[in-house]
């Protein structure tokens, strides 16, 4: 943007250039008063179209010349920006006189692109440095600026024998210059040795060491130089004296000295250790973890008294949310002795009390429920406050946050004053506080005149604005109604609009009258809209989630709006936005959308385990059907190639390697398929060799597609046709050899099955209020290339209600059924429903619900599944650490004709009846969702009989006329389950 004193200065010599081109023709009197016979322009394209240049012109040809319309004329000009020069030349033609404007462009920055310097400093670090901002004007000033501003950048990065080549290219169509600047790094400097200065009080070695400047304790020499290693370097050293007690030492970057004949630096550092420092509480323990959080000297670095009053502060705070609502704390400094300096805080506790009761008086405007909501404090609970939450500062802060909900609603005379009271009902360490609000007289809105707007603009502002007439008056409504008004306007096509009000008595003591003048000013177009940076991307990929376009008013919002959308499509690293010559004073502009795409690959790789009641349907032993306690290590990559055909598709690979799973999955996605935002398309393949169900092990492959619509923001609906093919490893099946002829076949499958999903939850993750439902359907058929046809149902509904502040009843309820009509004589293995764990039942370790072989007591799966789960979630210890209580009750069965809610198992053949579940769980929050970890006890887990033997032994006795019966132990599942993950259950 060039500087105005700078416009002047141009003005003035474009002024004077045109009396010396005139008096270089004639003398100046020679053409006052002569009519304009021409009007021409050098060059002749101009940045504005030709009927909008001459608008700024206040003479026409064929009118009289006067030189006071000529200077106007050149500040007219001057002041659209986009001219950095402008000579005026007269000569004469017959009578007349024709005037030719010799005019140079103002050109404003488009793309700034920094390439070949190794990071660090990356790319965009080195664009920002240059300060060149978009669409901001450009003179060859700041080109050279920039440069310098780039090597200040790469020397700070060690990159001290770096050139810099810059180069632009300008567009006087558009009016843009785009800077490229070209770096040759040479090779980067590495340390080699530090100067220390001052007061080490410390051994230099130990100094240097801290630094971490070398590698391997200088074993294997310095490292190479950047400058977030040499302020790590610094701030290192000060944690060094730090964690010696040495709180007020200084420590500081006194230079760098480089040498070019070994390439390498010397830092300097300022020293001063200072003395220690040693903070101590007396009367009561603080742990010195606890002192390092409350007591500001260690963060702040200084020793004033207003630090030590913050301490002490905080102190009483952390006693009186403890219970030690009497707690009195002083603190004394000592003076240094043999370099220490000894700060003390007396700490003085009396008796621990407890907050029972919290009464507020005097509210009618408000009930106390809502009241109660804004406050902090809290009375005492059996788990979570033992003691209750209080504490002065809490206190004033409840006060502050009720006194502004009233001031808000109109009550500009509210007092609340609180009360105290020890003792309380006589009962000793127990205390009530006490809210005596003093509510006062109600203001309202009398009347309200806008001022400076149009009688459209004025029936619509009125419809968002809070101060109408007969609301209730409060300074925060006026405010929300400033903003808003200034919003409309700013979005509208205004940028200079303002807002002002005045207030003034109403017709009572309850009523202000208020006045808001407007004042919208030059109304803003959009010229064009300017896309730069698309190497790979298809232009119209990105002009169609553009929502700003030529003609439209600007609009900052629709600016906003506009980068999320390119956001959204994950393909563009940066998406800078801008005006282009913001300062100019012309009614239609240039939007610019400078883009930097992202890489085309990107990778990632993921370690965990998994610790419990697990399967492992490659295990070849028949002992142990309910399933045991094992460790399952998982290791999982993936890479993905973005922006695929430039049209921001990505193909990716995913893979998972277990104990339990081996695991290759290759997505290819498109998202706002057809440019629709609503729309995403994915096709899939996969192959996945699982054994985490005790009673096979299976290879899937299957590829399918799937269509997504997103009706609303609550509301999707997919729609997916899948192929796949499971083969059973016959070798993993524990079911009785007379079943492996039905279930054990390969598994041929087409289905094509719809999907509604409902999500109306506050927090997926962590959810207090809300609705969330599935519904999956799908049909296979021989026609879909299905070797069995069937059916298949499964839905899930979930609810959640706050039955106080801070407990949430939750709530999900799953069934589901497949109904078979044709191909195989049953449903096999691999389609049926295995169910059963830490997210459906925790009666039951992972999928060992349902019905089992009655042979070898492994499960086999079922045809229908019906759970309920019900959860009380409340606080538990502070405000990360949370309890559940639950109850689970349900199971997989045969058919939908056997689901029954009946208690108790018939007999070891029996499994279609509902089993129980009660428990007790903990939730730690943290910031990827909760870690969860549930016990439950069932009073009706299943009893089976098992086969224990080898596989030949099962052959052998199961052989027709086998001589010798196969033997069934009788097995249950534990009655005690414990189950520990991430996230809710539901």
């Amino acid at each position: 943007m060039r500087h105005p004193l700078g416009i002047r200065f141009s003005r003035l010599l474009a002024i004077a250039s045109f009396l010396l081109g005139i008096s270089a023709a004639a003398q100046p009197a020679n053409y006052e008063n002569r009519i304009v016979s021409g009007i021409e322009f050098d060059p002749a394209d101009q940045p504005l179209a030709t009927d909008k240049t001459l608008a700024l012109l206040p003479f026409h040809a064929g009118q009289p010349l006067r030189i006071v319309d000529v200077r106007a004329a050149i500040q007219n000009l001057y002041r659209t920006g986009r001219y950095s020069n402008i000579v005026v030349d007269a000569s004469a033609e017959g009578e007349g006189v024709r005037l030719r404007f010799i005019t140079v462009q103002n050109f404003f920055v488009s793309r700034v692109n920094v390439s070949g310097a190794p990071e660090p400093p990356n790319k965009g670090q080195l664009a920002k440095a240059t300060k060149l901002q978009l669409g901001a004007s450009f003179n060859e000033n700041d080109l050279e600026q920039a440069t310098e501003n780039i090597m200040e950048r790469l020397r700070a990065n060690g990159l001290y024998n770096a050139t810099v080549t810059p180069r632009s290219e300008r567009e006087p169509p558009t009016g843009q210059i785009n800077i490229d600047f070209t770096v040759d790094p040479g090779k980067r400097a590495r340390f080699d040795g530090v100067i220390l200065k001052g007061q080490l009080d410390r051994p230099e070695h130990d100094i240097i060491r801290s630094t971490r400047w070398q590698w391997m304790f200088g074993l294997l020499g310095w490292r190479k130089a950047t400058e977030s290693l040499v302020q790590s370097g610094v701030d290192n050293v000060r944690s060094y004296y730090q964690k010696h007690d040495r709180l007020l030492a200084k420590v500081g970057l006194d230079g760098i000295v480089y040498h070019e004949d070994t390439n390498t630096v010397t830092p300097t550092l300022e020293i001063e250790g200072g003395p220690v420092i040693k903070v101590r509480t007396s009367g009561a323990r603080v742990s010195q973890g606890k002192l390092q959080q409350l007591i500001p000297v260690f963060q702040e670095r200084a020793l004033d008294k207003d630090l030590l009053v913050e301490g002490r502060r905080n102190l009483l705070e952390y006693f009186q949310s403890q219970g030690y609502f009497d707690t009195e704390v002083e603190f004394e400094l000592l003076p240094v002795d043999k370099g220490v300096r000894v700060v003390e805080y007396t700490i003085n506790r009396d008796a621990r009390h407890k907050l029972v009761a919290i009464t507020i008086t005097g509210n009618r405007y408000f009930t106390t429920a809502t009241l109660r909501e804004r406050m902090y404090i809290t009375t005492a609970t059996f788990l979570q406050f033992r003691h209750g939450r209080y504490s002065e500062r809490y206190l004033e802060k409840d006060v502050s946050a009720i006194s502004d909900l009233y001031r808000s609603n109109g009550f500009r005379d509210v007092k609340i004053t609180p009360a105290v009271e020890d003792d309380y009902e006589g009962r000793a360490s127990q205390i009530a506080v006490t809210l005596k609000i003093d509510e006062g007289q109600q203001t309202f809105v009398g009347r309200l005149d806008i001022t400076g707007i149009g009688a459209e603009d004025q029936k619509y502002l009125r419809s968002i604005l809070h101060s109408t007439e007969g609301q209730p008056f409060s300074d925060l409504n006026v405010a929300s109604d400033r903003d808003n008004v200034l919003n409309y306007y700013y979005n509208n096509g205004y940028p200079s609009a303002t807002f002002d009000f005045t207030e003034s008595e109403g017709s009572s003591p309850q009523e202000a009258n208020l006045a808001f003048t407007v004042n919208p000013g030059r109304r803003i177009f959009v010229r064009n809209v300017l896309v730069g940076g698309l190497n790979r991307t298809n232009p119209s990929l990105v002009n169609s989630r553009i929502k700003v376009k030529p003609g439209d008013p600007l609009s900052q919002s629709s600016i906003s709006e506009s980068q999320r959308k390119l956001y959204d499509l994950g393909i563009f690293a940066t998406v800078e936005a801008g005006v282009q010559n913001p300062d100019g004073d012309e009614d239609n502009k240039n939007v610019l959308f400078q883009l930097e795409e992202a890489g085309k690959y990107s990778l990632n790789a993921g370690f965990g385990a998994q610790i419990a009641r697990i399967g492992n349907g490659a295990s070849t032993t028949f002992d142990n059907a309910p399933g045991g306690t094992g460790f399952s290590p998982r290791l999982s990559l993936g890479v993905s190639r973005l922006n695929v055909w430039g049209l921001g598709h990505t193909i990716s690979l995913q893979t998972r390697i277990s104990t339990l799973q081996r695991r290759a999955l290759l997505s290819y996605v498109a998202p706002q398929f057809v440019g629709n935002e609503n729309l995403s398309l994915t096709f899939t393949a996969l192959i996945d060799d699982s054994r985490d169900i005790n009673t096979f092990a299976a290879l899937r492959e299957e590829g399918s597609v799937q269509l997504s619509q997103r009706l609303s923001r609550a509301n999707t609906v997919q729609y997916r046709f899948t192929y796949r093919n499971v083969n059973i490893d016959a070798n993993s099946l524990k079911i009785s050899p007379a079943l492996i002829p039905i279930l054990s076949q390969s598994d041929r499958v087409g289905i094509f099955s719809m999907s509604f999903i409902q999500d109306r939850r506050d927090d997926p993750g962590d959810a207090h209020k809300g609705v969330y439902t599935t519904v999956d359907a799908g049909f296979a058929a021989r026609q879909f290339g299905s070797e069995t046809e069937f059916s298949r149902l499964l839905m899930r509904n979930s609810t959640y209600h706050r039955i106080t502040r801070d407990v949430i009843l939750a709530r999900s309820t799953n069934f589901g059924y497949i109904q078979r009509f044709g191909g195989l004589s049953d449903i096999p293995l691999p389609e049926r429903f295995f169910s059963g764990g830490a997210t459906t039942n925790r009666a039951f370790p992972d999928n060992q619900a349902g019905p089992r072989d009655t042979t070898t007591g492994f499960p086999v799966g079922g045809k229908a599944l019906l759970f309920n789960t019900t959860e009380v979630r409340f606080p538990l210890i502070g405000d990360n650490i949370g309890g559940v209580l639950f109850h689970d009750a349900g199971n997989v069965y045969d058919s939908i004709s056997d689901i029954s809610f009946r208690f108790h198992q018939r007999d070891y053949q029996d499994f279609n009846y509902m089993v129980h579940a009660v428990g007790f769980g903990i939730r730690y929050r943290t910031p990827i969702g909760p870690i969860r970890v549930d016990i439950a006890l069932s009073p009706n887990s299943p009893h089976f009989s098992g086969f224990e033997g080898t596989r030949d032994q099962l052959l052998q006795c199961s052989a027709p006329g086998s001589i010798t019966p196969c033997v069934a132990v009788p097995q249950r599942i534990s009655g005690f389950q414990f189950h520990f993950s991430l996230g809710q259950a539901f």
